[in-house]
């Protein structure tokens, strides 16, 4: 399900961190947490069996009008109205009551100090692509991957590492197959899918993100931007486009669009 949402800056304070993903990403969570999961629905359509968690990810925000501080890594959101698209991966049968449950709240930024505070006004149902077994897409945020050495320790991985593209199908079916009840005990998930193939098909761009958890811990992250066909079936397909690609996706990585060719 994906959804644009429309805010309202209802605080005097406009002031933000430029990376601020994670108080974002908290803001949204606290607001699934209010869910009643009893009658939301999985992935494919049956009931929730106990998943108190909705996979989700997110673009950055587009302000109507900003003033950047480059010495400051800061902004001021100089007016009133923003706009986020919002990606969930819930069945379709729940729209009504997940624009019900987002309209109207609150989204808190800190920034020295301050609390910028923002409504949300409206929650606008885009329609969902055709996801075939081959599609295109183009990144919007940053895809993160990782590797985890056999030594201890993780390495940020780049498109043009070898390890790239398998990394990229495991890590989706890592997360897949945690939505599907019927495959949470698949092991050695790189022997399944062999039709699964990743290109990209446009100039890679590194994007290093360094965010604050509350301005507590400065997190550095490294991500790419690129154009991707990807050969997959249409279910994984629709999984990655809701669900994000790559990892970290709740803190907004991994965002895509179809890309149309033509």
């Amino acid at each position: 399900m994906q959804f644009l949402i429309k805010l309202e800056r209802v605080s005097k304070a406009n002031q933000f961190a430029i990376n601020y993903q994670y108080e974002l990403s908290a803001g949204l969570e606290g607001i699934f947490e209010q869910a009643d999961f009893s009658i939301l629905h999985n992935f494919l359509g049956d009931e929730s069996l106990g998943v108190r968690y909705i996979p989700f990810t997110f673009s950055q925000i587009q302000f109507d009008s900003i003033d950047s501080l480059e010495e400051s890594c800061s902004f001021f959101h100089l007016g009133k109205s923003a706009q986020l698209d919002l990606r969930l991966l819930v069945d379709h049968g729940d729209v009504y009551y997940l624009q019900q449950l987002i309209l109207g709240q609150r989204i808190n930024f800190t920034y020295a100090q301050q609390i910028v505070e923002y409504r949300i006004e409206s929650v606008e149902v885009v329609p969902p692509p055709t996801f075939k077994g081959v599609m295109t897409y183009s990144t919007i945020t940053p895809v993160f991957l990782i590797d985890n050495l056999s030594t201890g320790g993780s390495e940020f991985i780049e498109p043009s590492d070898g390890r790239y593209c398998e990394l990229f199908k495991a890590d989706l079916l890592k997360r897949f197959s945690k939505v599907i009840p019927e495959l949470k005990e698949l092991k050695n998930l790189e022997h399944y899918c062999p039709e699964f193939e990743f290109q990209p098909i446009s100039k890679i761009e590194e994007e290093e993100i360094v965010f604050n958890m509350y301005q507590l811990e400065l997190v550095h992250l490294k991500g790419f931007k690129y154009d991707f066909k990807l050969k997959a079936s249409p279910l994984l397909q629709e999984f990655g486009y809701y669900a994000g690609f790559g990892a970290q996706n709740s803190l907004g990585f991994g965002c895509v669009n179809v890309k149309n060719l033509n």
